[in-house]
Protein backbone atom coordinates (compact mmCIF):
# COMPACT_ATOMS: atom_id res chain seq x y z
CA UNK A 1 0.00 0.00 0.00
CA UNK A 2 1.76 3.28 -0.96
CA UNK A 3 0.36 6.68 0.44
CA UNK A 4 0.99 9.96 -0.87
CA UNK A 5 0.23 13.28 0.05
CA UNK A 6 1.11 16.83 -2.19
CA UNK A 7 0.55 20.03 -1.67
CA UNK A 8 -2.48 21.52 -3.46
CA UNK A 9 -2.11 25.16 -4.70
CA UNK A 10 -3.37 28.69 -3.18
CA UNK A 11 -5.59 28.81 -6.30
CA UNK A 12 -8.77 26.82 -7.01
CA UNK A 13 -8.80 23.07 -7.68
CA UNK A 14 -10.07 23.20 -10.58
CA UNK A 15 -7.47 23.06 -12.80
CA UNK A 16 -6.68 19.41 -10.86
CA UNK A 17 -10.43 18.30 -11.00
CA UNK A 18 -9.80 18.81 -14.70
CA UNK A 19 -6.59 16.74 -14.98
CA UNK A 20 -8.13 13.53 -12.73
CA UNK A 21 -11.00 13.73 -15.38
CA UNK A 22 -8.85 12.76 -18.16
CA UNK A 23 -10.09 8.62 -17.55
CA UNK A 24 -13.33 9.71 -17.68
CA UNK A 25 -15.95 12.13 -16.77
CA UNK A 26 -17.45 12.56 -13.23
CA UNK A 27 -17.61 9.35 -11.27
CA UNK A 28 -16.61 11.56 -7.97
CA UNK A 29 -17.56 10.74 -4.63
CA UNK A 30 -17.26 11.91 -1.23
CA UNK A 31 -18.23 10.38 2.42
CA UNK A 32 -21.98 9.88 1.74
CA UNK A 33 -22.31 10.59 -1.70
CA UNK A 34 -21.57 9.14 -5.44
CA UNK A 35 -21.43 9.56 -8.84
CA UNK A 36 -20.31 13.12 -8.75
CA UNK A 37 -19.51 15.50 -11.53
CA UNK A 38 -16.75 17.51 -11.84
CA UNK A 39 -18.16 20.93 -11.19
CA UNK A 40 -19.05 20.01 -7.71
CA UNK A 41 -16.01 19.32 -6.34
CA UNK A 42 -15.19 22.44 -7.10
CA UNK A 43 -18.33 24.62 -5.86
CA UNK A 44 -17.80 22.35 -2.97
CA UNK A 45 -14.05 23.27 -2.35
CA UNK A 46 -13.18 26.75 -3.39
CA UNK A 47 -15.89 28.38 -1.34
CA UNK A 48 -14.60 26.29 1.89
CA UNK A 49 -12.14 28.71 3.13
CA UNK A 50 -11.82 31.14 5.91
CA UNK A 51 -8.86 33.13 7.12
CA UNK A 52 -6.09 31.82 4.84
CA UNK A 53 -3.70 34.18 3.26
CA UNK A 54 -3.43 35.11 -0.78
CA UNK A 55 -0.10 32.50 -0.69
CA UNK A 56 -1.58 29.48 1.23
CA UNK A 57 -2.57 26.52 -0.04
CA UNK A 58 -6.54 25.87 0.11
CA UNK A 59 -6.25 22.07 -0.54
CA UNK A 60 -4.00 18.68 -0.87
CA UNK A 61 -4.01 15.90 -2.31
CA UNK A 62 -3.50 11.61 -0.93
CA UNK A 63 -3.11 9.35 -3.33
CA UNK A 64 -4.02 5.94 -2.04
CA UNK A 65 -2.73 3.45 -4.21
CA UNK A 66 -2.90 -0.65 -3.42
CA UNK A 67 -0.66 -2.71 -4.06
CA UNK A 68 -1.09 -5.26 -6.86
CA UNK A 69 -1.60 -8.14 -4.75
CA UNK A 70 -3.61 -6.30 -2.94
CA UNK A 71 -6.21 -5.30 -5.66
CA UNK A 72 -5.95 -8.98 -6.61
CA UNK A 73 -7.28 -10.01 -3.36
CA UNK A 74 -10.29 -7.82 -3.88
CA UNK A 75 -10.48 -8.29 -7.67
CA UNK A 76 -9.92 -4.23 -7.92
CA UNK A 77 -13.70 -4.22 -7.21
CA UNK A 78 -14.69 -0.23 -6.95
CA UNK A 79 -17.07 -0.55 -4.09
CA UNK A 80 -14.46 -1.84 -2.28
CA UNK A 81 -12.02 0.88 -2.79
CA UNK A 82 -15.08 3.14 -1.97
CA UNK A 83 -15.35 1.78 1.34
CA UNK A 84 -11.54 1.16 1.94
CA UNK A 85 -11.20 5.41 0.72
CA UNK A 86 -13.56 6.41 3.10
CA UNK A 87 -12.12 4.31 6.17
CA UNK A 88 -8.65 6.03 5.16
CA UNK A 89 -9.88 9.29 5.67
CA UNK A 90 -11.78 8.78 8.69
CA UNK A 91 -7.95 7.60 9.91
CA UNK A 92 -7.02 10.92 8.23
CA UNK A 93 -9.26 13.36 10.13
CA UNK A 94 -8.39 11.83 13.56
CA UNK A 95 -4.62 11.95 12.77
CA UNK A 96 -4.75 15.35 13.70
CA UNK A 97 -5.75 14.50 17.18
CA UNK A 98 -7.88 17.15 17.23
CA UNK A 99 -10.91 15.13 17.56
CA UNK A 100 -12.40 15.68 14.36
CA UNK A 101 -14.41 12.72 11.77
CA UNK A 102 -14.21 12.50 7.98
CA UNK A 103 -17.53 14.53 8.42
CA UNK A 104 -15.70 17.21 9.31
CA UNK A 105 -13.80 17.61 6.46
CA UNK A 106 -14.37 18.31 2.78
CA UNK A 107 -13.18 15.63 0.45
CA UNK A 108 -14.18 13.85 -3.12
CA UNK A 109 -12.30 11.20 -4.48
CA UNK A 110 -11.81 9.15 -7.86
CA UNK A 111 -10.63 6.24 -8.60
CA UNK A 112 -7.70 5.62 -11.70
CA UNK A 113 -7.10 2.81 -13.50
CA UNK A 114 -3.63 3.64 -14.84
CA UNK A 115 -0.57 5.28 -13.76
CA UNK A 116 3.08 6.28 -15.99
CA UNK A 117 6.22 6.54 -15.10
CA UNK A 118 7.59 10.47 -13.63
CA UNK A 119 10.50 11.73 -12.38
CA UNK A 120 10.11 10.32 -8.91
CA UNK A 121 10.65 6.55 -9.99
CA UNK A 122 13.50 5.10 -9.14
CA UNK A 123 13.21 3.30 -12.53
CA UNK A 124 13.44 6.79 -14.52
CA UNK A 125 16.01 8.46 -12.10
CA UNK A 126 18.12 5.44 -13.25
CA UNK A 127 17.64 6.00 -16.79
CA UNK A 128 16.13 2.37 -17.08
CA UNK A 129 13.03 3.65 -17.95
CA UNK A 130 11.59 6.63 -20.13
CA UNK A 131 8.84 9.26 -18.11
CA UNK A 132 5.58 8.99 -19.71
CA UNK A 133 5.60 5.85 -20.53
CA UNK A 134 2.33 3.66 -19.15
CA UNK A 135 3.40 1.64 -16.53
CA UNK A 136 2.07 -2.70 -17.06
CA UNK A 137 -0.27 -4.72 -14.60
CA UNK A 138 -3.46 -3.30 -12.65
CA UNK A 139 -2.20 0.34 -11.78
CA UNK A 140 -5.78 0.87 -10.23
CA UNK A 141 -5.15 3.84 -7.30
CA UNK A 142 -7.41 6.47 -5.67
CA UNK A 143 -7.12 10.57 -5.59
CA UNK A 144 -8.52 12.43 -2.64
CA UNK A 145 -8.65 16.13 -2.80
CA UNK A 146 -9.07 17.65 0.61
CA UNK A 147 -9.96 21.05 1.85
CA UNK A 148 -7.10 22.60 4.01
CA UNK A 149 -10.25 24.46 5.95
CA UNK A 150 -12.31 21.88 7.89
CA UNK A 151 -16.07 21.85 6.84
CA UNK A 152 -17.21 25.20 7.40
CA UNK A 153 -21.44 24.26 7.68
CA UNK A 154 -20.41 21.39 9.93
CA UNK A 155 -18.08 24.19 11.80
CA UNK A 156 -21.35 26.73 12.15
CA UNK A 157 -23.91 24.19 12.64
CA UNK A 158 -21.54 23.11 15.75
CA UNK A 159 -21.04 26.42 16.83
CA UNK A 160 -24.24 27.05 17.03
CA UNK A 161 -25.67 24.05 19.02
CA UNK A 162 -22.94 24.61 21.68
CA UNK A 163 -20.32 21.52 20.60
CA UNK A 164 -17.29 23.78 20.23
CA UNK A 165 -16.21 27.26 22.10
CA UNK A 166 -13.54 27.80 18.86
CA UNK A 167 -13.86 31.43 17.12
CA UNK A 168 -12.30 29.84 13.81
CA UNK A 169 -12.06 26.83 12.22
CA UNK A 170 -9.44 24.62 12.40
CA UNK A 171 -7.02 25.00 8.80
CA UNK A 172 -5.47 21.21 9.16
CA UNK A 173 -2.40 20.69 7.07
CA UNK A 174 -1.11 17.26 6.47
CA UNK A 175 2.20 18.75 5.73
CA UNK A 176 2.68 20.06 9.21
CA UNK A 177 5.71 19.33 11.07
CA UNK A 178 4.19 19.47 14.62
CA UNK A 179 3.13 15.44 15.39
CA UNK A 180 0.71 15.26 18.46
CA UNK A 181 2.55 18.25 20.24
CA UNK A 182 0.68 19.40 24.05
CA UNK A 183 1.90 23.16 23.60
CA UNK A 184 2.18 26.17 22.07
CA UNK A 185 0.51 27.75 19.09
CA UNK A 186 0.13 24.74 16.78
CA UNK A 187 -1.74 21.38 19.21
CA UNK A 188 -1.47 18.52 17.64
CA UNK A 189 -0.62 17.46 14.33
CA UNK A 190 -0.15 14.99 11.49
CA UNK A 191 2.17 12.07 11.34
CA UNK A 192 2.42 11.10 8.13
CA UNK A 193 3.71 7.92 8.38
CA UNK A 194 1.51 6.63 11.23
CA UNK A 195 -1.63 7.61 8.49
CA UNK A 196 0.46 5.46 5.93
CA UNK A 197 0.45 2.51 8.31
CA UNK A 198 -2.96 2.98 9.47
CA UNK A 199 -4.50 3.31 6.17
CA UNK A 200 -2.39 -0.28 5.57
CA UNK A 201 -3.91 -1.69 8.48
CA UNK A 202 -7.39 -0.15 7.38
CA UNK A 203 -7.02 -2.31 4.32
CA UNK A 204 -5.86 -5.49 6.04
CA UNK A 205 -8.76 -5.34 8.83
CA UNK A 206 -11.40 -4.69 6.04
CA UNK A 207 -10.32 -7.28 3.70
CA UNK A 208 -8.57 -9.71 5.61
CA UNK A 209 -5.94 -9.27 3.89
CA UNK A 210 -2.82 -11.74 5.32
CA UNK A 211 0.17 -9.18 5.01
CA UNK A 212 4.15 -10.40 5.08
CA UNK A 213 6.40 -8.35 6.44
CA UNK A 214 8.02 -7.52 3.48
CA UNK A 215 5.11 -5.81 2.24
CA UNK A 216 4.43 -3.51 4.81
CA UNK A 217 5.29 0.06 5.12
CA UNK A 218 7.10 -0.96 8.18
CA UNK A 219 9.83 -2.96 6.41
CA UNK A 220 9.81 -0.73 3.50
CA UNK A 221 10.21 2.62 5.32
CA UNK A 222 13.45 0.78 7.46
CA UNK A 223 14.72 -0.89 4.14
CA UNK A 224 14.66 3.23 2.52
CA UNK A 225 15.61 5.35 5.85
CA UNK A 226 16.93 2.98 8.19
CA UNK A 227 20.20 2.26 9.79
CA UNK A 228 22.44 -1.02 8.99
CA UNK A 229 21.34 -2.31 12.52
CA UNK A 230 17.34 -1.88 11.93
CA UNK A 231 17.55 -3.06 8.35
CA UNK A 232 19.18 -6.28 9.37
CA UNK A 233 17.09 -7.18 12.26
CA UNK A 234 13.99 -6.17 9.85
CA UNK A 235 15.56 -8.49 7.55
CA UNK A 236 15.74 -11.42 10.69
CA UNK A 237 12.29 -10.93 11.14
CA UNK A 238 11.09 -10.99 7.66
CA UNK A 239 13.24 -14.64 7.22
CA UNK A 240 11.61 -15.87 9.88
CA UNK A 241 8.22 -14.85 8.96
CA UNK A 242 9.11 -16.73 5.88
CA UNK A 243 9.75 -19.79 7.30
CA UNK A 244 6.90 -20.49 9.49
CA UNK A 245 4.82 -19.77 6.54
CA UNK A 246 6.65 -22.72 4.44
CA UNK A 247 6.51 -24.70 7.13
CA UNK A 248 2.67 -24.25 7.25
CA UNK A 249 2.27 -24.57 3.99
CA UNK A 250 4.45 -27.94 4.42
CA UNK A 251 1.98 -29.16 7.15
CA UNK A 252 -0.86 -27.98 5.24
CA UNK A 253 0.17 -30.02 2.14
CA UNK A 254 1.48 -32.87 4.47
CA UNK A 255 -1.92 -33.32 5.78
CA UNK A 256 -3.90 -32.88 2.59
CA UNK A 257 -2.00 -35.47 1.34
CA UNK A 258 -2.59 -37.74 4.13
CA UNK A 259 -6.00 -37.56 4.18
CA UNK A 260 -6.22 -38.38 -0.02
CA UNK A 261 -4.39 -41.47 1.23
CA UNK A 262 -6.79 -42.29 3.91
CA UNK A 263 -9.89 -42.29 1.27
CA UNK A 264 -8.32 -44.08 -1.02
CA UNK A 265 -8.46 -47.15 1.57
CA UNK A 266 -11.24 -49.48 1.55
CA UNK A 267 -14.17 -48.42 3.36
CA UNK A 268 -12.79 -44.78 3.97
CA UNK A 269 -15.00 -41.62 2.59
CA UNK A 270 -15.15 -38.46 3.85
CA UNK A 271 -18.86 -39.55 4.46
CA UNK A 272 -17.29 -42.24 6.71
CA UNK A 273 -14.64 -39.86 8.49
CA UNK A 274 -17.93 -37.35 9.36
CA UNK A 275 -20.27 -40.06 10.85
CA UNK A 276 -16.79 -40.81 12.90
CA UNK A 277 -16.31 -37.49 14.08
CA UNK A 278 -19.91 -36.89 14.60
CA UNK A 279 -20.25 -39.68 16.85
CA UNK A 280 -17.32 -38.08 18.65
CA UNK A 281 -18.88 -34.66 18.84
CA UNK A 282 -21.88 -36.10 20.27
CA UNK A 283 -20.38 -38.63 22.79
CA UNK A 284 -18.01 -35.57 23.99
CA UNK A 285 -20.87 -33.02 24.55
CA UNK A 286 -22.87 -35.60 26.13
CA UNK A 287 -20.41 -36.59 28.70
CA UNK A 288 -19.53 -32.67 29.31
CA UNK A 289 -23.20 -31.63 29.33
CA UNK A 290 -22.55 -29.16 26.80
CA UNK A 291 -26.05 -28.20 25.82
CA UNK A 292 -24.36 -25.71 22.64
CA UNK A 293 -22.18 -28.06 21.39
CA UNK A 294 -24.60 -30.71 21.57
CA UNK A 295 -26.87 -28.78 19.69
CA UNK A 296 -24.53 -28.40 17.22
CA UNK A 297 -24.02 -31.60 16.64
CA UNK A 298 -27.31 -32.65 16.46
CA UNK A 299 -27.91 -30.04 13.85
CA UNK A 300 -25.07 -31.29 12.00
CA UNK A 301 -26.25 -34.63 12.23
CA UNK A 302 -29.66 -33.68 10.98
CA UNK A 303 -28.15 -31.72 8.01
CA UNK A 304 -25.77 -35.00 6.97
CA UNK A 305 -28.82 -37.34 7.23
CA UNK A 306 -30.94 -34.77 4.58
CA UNK A 307 -28.02 -34.65 2.60
CA UNK A 308 -27.83 -38.42 2.39
CA UNK A 309 -31.30 -38.52 1.76
CA UNK A 310 -31.21 -35.95 -1.38
CA UNK A 311 -28.66 -38.54 -2.57
CA UNK A 312 -30.24 -41.37 -2.30
CA UNK A 313 -33.41 -40.04 -3.49
CA UNK A 314 -30.99 -38.56 -6.97
CA UNK A 315 -29.65 -42.21 -7.14
CA UNK A 316 -32.43 -43.95 -7.15
CA UNK A 317 -34.30 -41.28 -9.49
CA UNK A 318 -31.25 -42.02 -11.87
CA UNK A 319 -31.73 -46.32 -11.81
CA UNK A 320 -35.39 -45.01 -12.86
CA UNK A 321 -34.28 -43.37 -15.67
CA UNK A 322 -31.28 -45.95 -16.67
CA UNK A 323 -34.15 -48.91 -16.31
CA UNK A 324 -36.43 -47.19 -18.35
CA UNK A 325 -34.20 -46.20 -20.70
CA UNK A 326 -32.70 -49.79 -20.81
CA UNK A 327 -36.58 -51.34 -21.17
CA UNK A 328 -37.32 -48.93 -24.04
CA UNK A 329 -33.99 -49.90 -26.06
CA UNK A 330 -35.11 -53.52 -25.56
CA UNK A 331 -38.39 -53.09 -26.76
CA UNK A 332 -36.80 -51.09 -29.77
CA UNK A 333 -34.65 -53.96 -30.79
CA UNK A 334 -37.53 -56.63 -30.05
CA UNK A 335 -39.93 -54.56 -32.64
CA UNK A 336 -36.80 -53.68 -35.05
CA UNK A 337 -36.18 -58.14 -35.45
CA UNK A 338 -40.23 -58.64 -35.34
CA UNK A 339 -40.17 -56.44 -38.41
CA UNK A 340 -37.12 -58.61 -40.15
CA UNK A 341 -38.77 -61.61 -39.92
CA UNK A 342 -42.25 -60.08 -41.31
CA UNK A 343 -40.51 -58.71 -44.26
CA UNK A 344 -38.38 -62.11 -45.09
CA UNK A 345 -40.31 -64.57 -47.62
CA UNK A 346 -41.86 -67.70 -46.07
CA UNK A 347 -41.04 -69.52 -49.35
CA UNK A 348 -37.60 -68.09 -50.20
CA UNK A 349 -36.01 -70.89 -52.67
CA UNK A 350 -32.96 -73.06 -51.57
CA UNK A 351 -29.55 -72.45 -52.71
CA UNK A 352 -28.87 -75.86 -53.70
CA UNK A 353 -26.34 -75.64 -57.02
CA UNK A 354 -23.30 -77.46 -56.10
CA UNK A 355 -24.93 -79.91 -53.10
CA UNK A 356 -26.60 -82.11 -55.35
CA UNK A 357 -30.06 -81.66 -54.63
Amino acid sequence: MMTKIGGGSAGSCGGLVEYLEKEQAGLWFNQNREQLAGHEVVAEIDPNKRNLGREDAKYYQVILAPSQAELAHISSDSQKLQAFTRAAMEEYAQNFGKGIESKDLVWFAKIEHSRSFDHTDRAVQLGEQQKGVTKTGDQTHIHVIVSRTENLRAYAEGKKNGLHERKNPYHLSPLTNHKATTRGVVLGGFGRNSFSQRAEQTFDQAFTYERSLTESFRFLHCMKYGDEQAKGEMQRQAAEQAAAADRQKRAQSHEQSQRLEMYQQPGKTPQNEFTDDLRASLSKAYQQKDVNDLGAALASAQAERERQRVAQEQKAEEARKQALEATKLAEQQKLAQQQKIEQKPENSPRISRGLGL
